[in-house]
């Protein structure tokens, strides 16, 4: 068997027009159509001003009333927060966890210091008394 090396000279065109991408090539045309992704790309979207430090807060709040108690794991508080924000990465939540409680041993790791929370040691968390939110009465 005998091989022969040759080269076709091929020309073509890219042309991207909103979510459509044709591609042709000498004569023959293929076209694609891209859907957008439901909720952005993955990240997270909290309102303006909030921070991922915030969700923390107000997550521990909520699951502080809900539970009638002020002890949770991080794992409770990360769980209640994918209700409201799907998106939250469990790493990054947990850093800000971490970062919301002083008497952390890893708190000094981090750059933006909080002291919502109180580090009880075996991963339980309690929220710090001066940011629990007391129920009101009605009047």
């Amino acid at each position: 068997m005998k091989e022969l090396a040759f080269s076709i000279p091929v020309s073509g065109i890219v042309k991207i027009d909103g979510d459509t991408i044709t591609i042709t090539v000498n004569r023959a045309e293929t076209m694609i159509r891209l859907e957008p992704e439901i909720g952005g790309i993955g990240r997270i979207s909290l309102e303006r001003g909030k921070s991922m430090f915030d969700v923390v807060l107000e997550t521990a709040r909520e699951l502080v009333r809900e539970k009638g108690a002020n002890r949770f794991t991080a794992a409770e508080l990360y769980h209640k927060s994918l209700e409201r924000y799907p998106a939250i990465k469990r790493n990054s939540f947990a850093a800000r966890i971490i970062g919301s409680a002083p008497d952390h041993r890893s708190y000094r790791h981090q750059v933006t210091k909080r002291d919502y929370l109180s580090y009880l040691g075996n991963g339980q968390y309690k929220l710090a008394d001066r940011y629990a939110v007391e129920e009101s009465s009605a009047g």
